[in-house]
């Protein structure tokens, strides 16, 4: 069941009452932004991005934790003070630094040869998937795909094959298959990092796929290790309802997001308007 405004107000309350203990982890793609048909094409959606910076500066931490790269996500959702761990946590731009995990760049030939091999493979080809050339991560997308029903298996086929030939691990998403190297790392992994780096006692974690679920049952591991969290699922006709069973707080998409963010960036007052 999606929460009502009393219901978010109240959280969000809460939560910037102790602002300066409470680091917010927000999903990009279908949370942030609207899912498109292009992926290449997925913006904030408009309001969110002023937001940040004020929030940055307030509370503990800021962070946006995505299966997208970091460089993207930090030109895309451009603002101060707010970390961006790409890759589910393997890449990370912060304060115009880099830090990519070694294990990432041993693999790019691996995943170069990958990408090649799925470009070429009948079942991309022909289905009209879109391949996302992520440097560390080669992301095969059907949601544009005309005929998606008949082309899921073949082309889940197709991406297991590459994967297993080239030595990488397959995750997937909502009309996506990522192949990506066996390196360790989930969005679990990155909140809970943002977490420790920041030294919040509270953590909120934002999400609307499967690639959240970790990113959930970090913020219950943490709370059995004696901090507080929220789990806000993002409600959509898609929505995995694993994710929702698993969430404190149901808001409607992009849209009941950025009303999340507009309470938590409110003093106790009016809320603000981006």
């Amino acid at each position: 069941m999606t929460a009502g405004t009393a219901e978010v107000d109240q959280a969000a309350r809460g939560l910037a009452a102790r602002a300066a203990e409470v680091a917010v982890c927000l999903d990009f793609d279908g949370t942030l932004s609207p899912v498109v048909d292009e992926p290449q094409a997925a913006r904030p959606l408009q309001g969110v991005v002023e937001l940040l910076a004020p929030l940055a500066e307030r509370y503990a931490a800021v962070a946006i934790v995505s299966g997208r790269p970091a460089p993207y996500l930090a030109e895309h959702v451009a603002a101060s003070g707010v970390r961006y761990l790409g890759l589910y946590g393997l890449q990370e731009v912060y304060a115009e630094q880099v830090r990519v995990d070694p294990r990432l760049e041993e693999a790019r030939p691996r995943v170069a040869a990958a990408e090649e091999a799925l470009r070429d493979s009948p079942a991309v080809r022909d289905s009209g998937a879109w391949l996302e050339d992520k440097v560390y991560s080669v992301a095969v997308h059907t949601r544009r795909v005309p005929d998606r029903d008949r082309w899921a298996d073949p082309i889940d086929r197709t991406a297991r094959q590459v994967a297993e030939e080239h030595g990488l691990e397959i995750v997937p998403g909502k009309l996506v298959w990522e192949l990506r190297p066996e390196v360790r790392g989930d969005k679990g992994d990155a909140v809970r990092r943002v977490a420790a780096e920041s030294g919040a006692r509270v953590v909120v974690v934002v999400g609307d796929d499967l690639g959240d679920l970790p990113a959930f049952a970090a913020v219950t591991r943490l709370v059995s290790e004696g901090h507080e969290g929220l789990r806000v699922a993002v409600r959509s006709e898609e929505a995995p309802p694993d994710l929702l069973g698993a969430a404190d707080l149901v808001v409607d998409g992009p849209d009941g997001v950025l009303e999340f963010l507009r309470r938590l960036a409110a003093d106790h007052g009016p809320v603000v308007e981006a």
